[in-house]
């Protein structure tokens, strides 16, 4: 230690900088390599999605690696010590960034940072963070979707003719079984890639580059379908059930009780229709309190809705028929012959039936295509 820190000077980087960076990289054959750091990512675990705000936070377990060369020792001399282990405010660390993030913290003790160093030069720390990233939300496809985030990081204060960043994930965790750990309960972790890109503003000074870990999550959606397509199939179909199966009302005298009786049954079943549509309505304002406020319409929402149209749809054909009914049926009646009985009888019961069937059967089809979206997207 007296040897290798007696000229060391921790205020100082060890990147060499007397090269021209308006010129291409590796003009100067001479030059040492440039200054090479690498973010390698041993663990990760997503803490929370809020999709309203389209933020991800995730927790990150990080070692870093660079290369000071001032660091070096020849191990044969010193009874064959080839690492030491030591405070990090000893050493020069970089400072690494996270690049557009909203809130990064910290979990590592200021005060005890600990940095291995290699008689090769080669130090390495840990880094223990939780970030929360802009990811942009794709949710045509809720709650069958899935989304890509990105973590970024970067050494803004040095030029790319400086400094060379690489990104490598840890093989250990690169499987199904580790990424199960990795997600929670309504988002399961599906993909983890790095890569290593190139911010460029194209006038040659600017570039940047930024190690980038790449993380596709894919939402779980059991909780929405025990909780919302489920039973607005079942609220939707006992509602129409509700809202067309009634005794044909005997309308050959028609009297003032008669009409208020009929009356009755009228906003019975309205208070039905009306009860299943402000359902659907609540449940559409409950969805839209959960998704970000985009220009597309979720799948849910689409299901929902298509709900909410059947059971208008089925509202206003009963009006229809209760109206028509009591304006034809006593004209039906009183010519009294084999058309007019028929005609009397699907008025009735069978246009009813028919009516209800057919709405059931759209309310099954809409259904359908939901458990199918679920079925391909499993």
């Amino acid at each position: 230690m007296t040897d290798l820190f007696q000229e060391y000077d921790n205020t100082l980087a060890p990147v060499y900088t007397k090269i021209d960076v308006t010129k291409p990289i590796g003009y100067d054959p001479v030059a040492p390599k440039r200054f090479n750091y690498t973010v390698y990512l041993y663990y990760l675990k997503l803490v929370e999605v809020i999709e309203p705000e389209e933020k991800v936070s995730v927790v990150l377990e990080i070692a870093e690696y660079w290369y000071d060369p001032r660091l070096a020792w020849d191990s044969t001399k010193y009874d064959d010590i080839k690492m030491l282990h030591m405070r990090q405010d000893r050493v020069w660390s970089p400072t690494i960034n996270s690049f557009r993030i909203n809130d990064i913290a910290d979990f590592r003790d200021q005060d005890f940072r600990m940095v291995c160093v290699e008689n090769t030069g080669q130090l390495f720390s840990s880094l223990s963070s939780k970030i929360s990233v802009n990811c942009p939300m794709k949710v045509d496809k809720f709650p069958f979707d899935s989304q890509t985030c990105v973590v970024q990081f970067c050494l803004p204060l040095f030029y790319m003719k400086h400094v060379e960043i690489f990104s490598v994930i840890y093989e250990g965790i690169l499987n199904k079984t580790i990424w199960e750990k990795m997600g929670n309960s309504e988002w399961d972790l599906v993909n983890l890639t790095n890569r290593v890109e190139l911010l460029t503003y194209k006038d040659g000074l600017g570039d940047l580059q930024l190690a980038t870990f790449e993380i596709n999550i894919r939402r779980n959606p059991m909780y929405y379908i025990y909780m919302i397509v489920f039973p607005s199939f079942v609220i939707n179909a006992l509602s129409i059930i509700g809202v067309f199966m009634k005794k044909t009302d005997e309308m050959s005298k028609v009297s003032f009780f008669c009409f208020l009786l009929i009356l009755m049954l009228q906003i019975q079943q309205l208070n039905v229709g009306l009860t299943n549509i402000m359902t659907m309505t609540f449940i559409l304002g409950v969805m839209a309190d959960k998704i970000p406020k985009t220009g597309s319409i979720p799948l849910l929402g689409i299901y929902i809705i298509i709900n909410l149209f059947i059971m208008i749809f089925a509202v206003g054909l009963t009006i229809v028929l209760n109206e028509l009914r009591r304006c034809a049926i006593p004209r039906l009646r009183s010519k009294k012959n084999r058309m007019n009985q028929t005609l009397e009888y699907i008025l009735g019961d069978p246009l009813e039936t028919i009516c209800m069937t057919i709405l059931e059967l759209l309310n099954a089809a809409n259904f359908s295509v939901m458990i199918g979206f679920w079925i391909s997207d499993s």
